[in-house]
């Protein structure tokens, strides 16, 4: 052994040790499963307690998503089922106030949350402690794929310190949200597939894996509507995996025959494929009977319009035209633009939310010595598909934050396997440095790159939190307002619907982005009375907000100077 091996120190090279658990005694293998038990523990409390801190800052729901999901457990709580009392979109028509909900985003965050709603009523920090539970589990994965890609603690200490304090994810991971779920049950799903045994060798154990794999693939897409698209890549690992552990001789006879062997080789895979989806039927099964008695469709077509946006406000608008005529009208030129400039800001957003800046150049490394490994490949091709799918498929919604949502459930296969870049590049570094200790660079490098995720956490957190905890205030000035003035069923075109309800209890709709006569059309359909432009509102009613423009049937009656809002009381025709 070389001097540079020598610096080292015994154990640092990622090799396991040598000999089992000697007679009368503990062994290293024992040992060090003890000591991954206890690091779990404390890396699960030390992110419950700061889950928790931050979730105790956060009184109410802050912005549309996580008001959209609390609103939703409340009403469940009340016995309001899946109904909606308030529309914040047109895309599905609905046919009134309330109706069928979760027709766009899914419910499963709204059922984690409602039991919170129904024990503690008007807690917002009892409904955020579901998910402060799961994504307090999100670190101890972290730090169990670190483990195994470096063979090291300390690094795997790291990456579960990474998983905690996430930089740009740091304030959302307790709130009524997708992040935290769809990020545990994505990550599991990869780990799940990625660890499983194929074929007819699989055990009663193994097979277990891939239902469960199945489970979570269900349960994600439950959260989030591309959840959808985790299902290919985990129904497709097994086929991956009896290619990847045939010997060399099958494949060399594979090859031979021109792929003759295939149909044996997919018949071995297909128990296990069957597992999967059935795993994720016993989930999605229920949902789609639903979504079959409310729409005729097991799927709703709503988040698909979503294709043809022009701009990300068509996705407000009432009766627009989101068709491919309609879409490829707008030229080639503007879609061709509109995709790049996509693909550019998705691009940006992982370099710095995903990536925290320092992580990209370690994730190019360590990814590369991991590949053989199924859950990370897996994990690195979902987060390459959800990227191209949120650029050029799903363009406005994606850059708006789609892809931010969905790329979590890569997360803890990014940490780890920057770790594992990290370590490559301290050993390639201290083979050409005689002066240098891989220890010692090891505790620094992995010190400051957490230090600078703890840093990226506050900054993050002290940009999001004081503006959540003063949004919507105005919403109990109107609410009072219109009780002064005995509108008691009145219901209120706002911004924000599923936030005014919340706050107030009063049916909503949202303003359409359009000309006032959308306006008009929307609040004699929906029986809207009011209409509340605030400083935020479609760019059409500007002039309307300024009060250089008036309507005969839209009569001011309030103004609230300090928040930049007007209220105008809608002339029905009936």
């Amino acid at each position: 052994m070389n001097s540079a091996d020598n610096r080292f120190g015994p154990g640092e090279r990622g090799s396991r040790p040598r000999g089992g658990k000697a007679p009368g005694r503990k062994g290293p293998v024992a040992v060090q499963a003890k000591d991954r038990r206890r690091d779990a523990a404390l890396l699960f409390g030390l992110a419950l307690i700061v889950r928790l801190t931050v979730a105790a800052a956060m009184p109410q729901p802050g912005y549309t998503d996580t008001a959209y999901y609390t609103a939703g457990a409340v009403h469940m709580a009340d016995g309001g089922g899946f109904a909606e009392p308030f529309i914040w979109n047109y895309l599905s028509d609905p046919p009134g106030i309330p109706h069928p909900g979760f027709l766009y985003w899914m419910p499963l965050p709204a059922l984690l949350a409602a039991p919170a709603g129904a024990l503690l009523p008007g807690s917002f920090f009892a409904m955020q402690m579901p998910f402060a539970l799961l994504s307090s589990a999100l670190p101890i994965l972290a730090y169990a794929l670190a483990h195994r890609a470096t063979g090291e603690r300390s690094l795997a200490w790291a990456a579960g310190l990474l998983a905690i304090f996430g930089g740009f994810f740091f304030p959302y991971w307790s709130l009524p949200e997708t992040f935290a779920p769809f990020a545990l049950f994505g990550s599991l799903a990869f780990w799940l597939a990625g660890s499983a045994k194929e074929g007819n060798r699989a055990s009663s154990h193994q097979s277990g894996r891939w239902l469960i794999a199945g489970l979570m693939v269900g349960l994600a897409h439950l959260t989030r509507a591309d959840g959808i698209l985790l299902l290919p890549f985990i129904a497709l690992t097994p086929i991956l995996a009896s290619k990847m552990n045939a010997s060399p001789r099958a494949v060399s006879t594979l090859r031979e025959t021109g792929g003759q062997g295939v149909p044996r080789l997919l018949v071995s895979s297909a128990p296990c494929v069957a597992l999967v989806i059935a795993g994720y039927a016993a989930i999605m099964g229920p949902w789609m009977v639903r979504n079959m008695t409310v729409l005729g469709t097991p799927l709703s077509p709503a988040a698909a319009k979503t294709i043809w946006l022009t701009e990300y406000d068509d996705l407000f608008c009432y009766g627009c035209d989101l068709s491919p005529t309609a879409y490829l009208s707008w030229g080639w030129p503007n879609i061709i633009h509109s995709k790049l400039s996509a693909m550019w800001i998705n691009l940006q957003r992982f370099l710095a939310e995903n990536c925290l800046i320092i992580l990209l150049p370690l994730a190019i490394v360590g990814l590369p010595r991991l590949w053989r490994r199924r859950d990370f490949k897996l994990a690195t091709l979902y987060l390459a598909g959800v990227y191209l799918a949120h650029s050029l498929v799903f363009t406005f919604p994606g850059w708006r934050g789609g892809f931010f949502h969905a790329s979590s459930a890569a997360l803890p296969f990014l940490y780890a396997a920057s770790m594992r870049g990290l370590q490559e590049t301290l050993r390639w570094a201290v083979s050409r440095r005689r002066r240098w200790r891989y220890r010692e660079a090891r505790t620094v490098f992995a010190a400051g790159i957490v230090a600078t995720a703890i840093g990226l956490s506050a900054y993050a957190a002290r940009q999001k939190i004081p503006d959540w905890r003063a949004a919507n205030a105005l919403h109990k000035t109107v609410d009072r307002w219109l009780a002064a003035h005995d509108e008691t069923g009145a219901r209120v075109m706002v911004g924000d619907p599923p936030a005014f309800w919340y706050q107030t209890r009063r049916q909503a709709t949202v303003i359409p982005n359009g000309e006032v006569e959308a306006v008009l059309e929307v609040a004699e359909r929906y029986g809207i009375s009011y209409l509340l432009l605030e400083a935020d509102h479609p760019a059409p009613l500007d002039a309307l907000h300024a009060g250089q423009e008036g309507h005969p049937r839209l009569r001011l009656v309030e103004a609230w100077s300090e928040q930049d809002a007007v209220l105008y009381a809608i002339e029905r025709l009936d």
